[in-house]
């Protein structure tokens, strides 16, 4: 039985919640590649097909910096 809306959002959330836990604010390449994983999976479960092979080399070299509080 294919899931729900409401079922894809709250596994979606409950990814954000670990990396929220972890203090993952940039993630590692096996963190994106988890993230691939996950997507590939619900992806298979909704009868979708992947147009094109995706994998994540790590690790993330370049992370953006986050402004500080109070800089603009």
């Amino acid at each position: 039985m294919p899931l729900t809306k409401e079922e894809l959002s709250e596994r979606a959330q409950l990814v954000r919640i670990h990396e929220a836990n972890c203090k993952i604010e940039y993630p590692t390449a096996d963190e994106l590649n988890f993230r691939l994983a996950i997507m590939k999976k619900l992806a298979s479960g909704m009868q979708l097909r992947e147009l094109r092979a995706a994998t994540i080399t790590g690790p993330v070299a370049a992370a953006p910096q986050r402004p500080m509080k109070g800089r603009t």
